[in-house]
């Protein structure tokens, strides 16, 4: 392999994976370094929108993705005491686009079926058990230190890309904020085997209560029907102990839908949300993407889907600088087309989930949920709706941006 010539590319997630990808589809050397030994299978995201299907087509990915994963078709509002408020048909975006529906897939398995496929390329290098320590660079290129297990190491590429998560060391080493906040409230994310489905719960729905309101969605585990995985704020001060035994986990789940016998809960885990954006994703031969870029709650299945779209941005513009066809310019490009839509639909829209759901005033509560019913109900309404909430306006935002 040729030394220098190469982009780095740190963080073997989900979306360091697909940037590593896209680039070695372009002949572009990678070298990508993953701070853990093996990739990590917790619960997290799973939610794929149509705009991010028609991205990984480009690049030949939507399709292993699709045989992993499960179609939804339809999704719910609901409100914990009331029942169904409105359900909205993807469908109505068959026009728009060619994949008119949430495909589900947990996170792991799109990052563990990249790898294997990026791990085939000659001109892949890729390093597991090798933390990112931080960087330097010059007008030339970027020189990586890692700790590797031999011990520390110094990797040479002409590019870095920061793919390392919400903790990210390259970000902390860059010279940018990540301005925004952490909510006191953590979330508790509970999966059980019990479907849904036949009691009217569409694979993803959104419950409101101002006490408890809560949000759940079906991911296709090891073979149908799947489990579902139910998401439930938090209290500040409730310890783990507490939150994860059996009987607290029980009246959560219990509490939203009754039944006679207790659900079998197959995983439960606590996290901390945050809302956060970095002020700049780029400098000089140095990037952001992902999670190190951009962090926000997870109610609307945007996060996985916005690294995504950082990932294929930034590498469709490498690749044109590296075939000679623009000039560095272009990363410039990158970033206001991206932060722009971070900003402006990211965490405009996740905050925006998050309040309609929680609100505590009855008289704002009625209005939206009737606002909800009325969108639904009128087809035009419910297109444009679906085109903000399904990402579609959000990427046409981005696409306006020179």
């Amino acid at each position: 392999m040729s030394g220098q010539n190469r982009v780095l590319v740190a963080g073997a997630g989900p979306v360091g994976v697909t940037v590593a990808y896209a680039l070695l589809r372009q002949d572009i050397p990678v070298t990508l370094v993953e701070a853990s030994g093996e990739l990590p299978s917790a619960p997290r995201a799973a939610t794929f929108h149509p705009p991010t299907m028609e991205m990984l087509d480009r690049i030949g990915l939507a399709q292993p993705l699709h045989d992993m994963g499960i179609e939804i078709k339809t999704w719910q509002y609901r409100d914990r005491k009331k029942g169904m408020i409105a359900e909205f048909d993807l469908g109505l975006l068959s026009g728009v686009t060619p994949y008119p529906y949430r495909l589900h897939c947990e996170q792991f398995k799109y990052a563990r079926m990249i790898l294997e496929k990026t791990c085939a390329f000659s001109d892949c290098d890729y390093r597991n058990n090798t933390p990112v320590t931080g960087f330097t660079q010059d007008a030339d290129g970027v020189s990586l230190a890692v700790e590797g297990p031999d011990g520390p190491e110094t990797i040479k590429g002409r590019y870095l890309v920061g793919c390392d998560g919400g903790r990210s060391v390259i970000r902390r080493q860059m010279n940018t904020g990540f301005e925004g906040f952490t909510f006191e409230e953590r979330f508790l994310v509970l999966a059980t085997t019990y479907n849904f489905e036949p009691d009217g719960f569409a694979g993803t729905c959104y419950i409101a209560d101002p006490k408890e309101w809560c949000s759940m969605f079906r991911v296709p585990a090891d073979g149908p029907p799947g489990w579902w995985r139910v998401v439930f704020p938090m209290k500040p001060g409730q310890t783990e102990e507490e939150i994860f035994t059996d009987e607290f986990v029980q009246s959560r789940v219990q509490g939203f839908h009754p039944r006679s016998e207790p659900y079998e809960i197959v995983h439960r885990n606590l996290y901390t949300v945050h809302q956060r954006i970095a002020d700049t994703y780029r400098e000089g031969r140095v990037f952001l993407a992902g999670d190190a870029a951009h962090i926000n709650n997870p109610l609307g299945g945007m996060g996985l889907n916005f690294g995504i779209h950082d990932a294929i941005n930034l590498t469709e513009k490498i690749g044109k600088v590296w075939r000679g066809e623009a000039e560095d310019d272009v990363f410039d490009l990158y970033v206001r087309q991206r932060r722009t839509v971070a900003v402006e639909y990211l965490h405009a829209q996740t905050l925006q989930n998050k309040k309609d759901l929680e609100e505590t005033d009855e008289a704002v509560r009625q209005e939206t949920q009737a606002q909800w019913r009325r969108t639904a109900e009128d087809p035009e309404l419910a297109r444009k709706f679906l085109l903000r909430t399904a990402m579609i306006e959000g990427v046409r935002r981005a696409e306006s941006i020179q």
